[in-house]
């Protein structure tokens, strides 16, 4: 067994677990009153009409990109994904002046970069299974 092979899969592993459980919340929590819940926290800040949607899309792209990185099926679309959905929720803390949460949503970022970068690492996948070639890159 690869330990980089096996430290890869396990980091993937918790890294979609985190996606994959706070997306879940969210829905279970109920979609309209973490809408709701949102679009208070921006008033003021932010558009309704910029924030609602975007409120609508986190928890669903929460469980399918945490879905797609666990199973590590659509590995690199599954971490684009939330590479993306960091993006704009880096913006919005950003807007509410939240600097320990950035440097929290950075840490996330700079793990989202790492299992991007080394996903020809990723052996234990179902991507694997199913053949998937690896595009070309750093090799161990």
């Amino acid at each position: 067994m690869n330990h980089r092979e096996c430290a890869y899969g396990l980091l993937r592993l918790s890294f979609g677990v985190i996606f994959l459980f706070f997306g879940i919340g969210k829905l279970i929590g109920g979609i309209g009153n973490f809408v709701g819940g949102m679009n208070q926290q921006f008033a003021g800040k932010l558009p309704a009409a910029m924030v609602m949607p975007f409120a609508y899309a986190i928890p669903f792209c929460e469980v399918v990109a945490g879905g797609l990185i666990v199973l590590g099926l659509f590995t690199r679309i599954g971490l684009t994904i939330s590479g993306l959905l960091l993006i704009g929720l880096t913006f919005g803390v950003v807007i509410l002046g939240e600097a320990p949460t950035v440097a929290h949503n950075l840490q996330y970022a700079l793990i989202n970069f790492v299992l991007l970068w080394f996903v020809d690492l990723d052996r234990y996948s179902i991507d694997r299974l199913l053949g998937r070639k690896q595009a070309p890159g750093f090799t161990s």
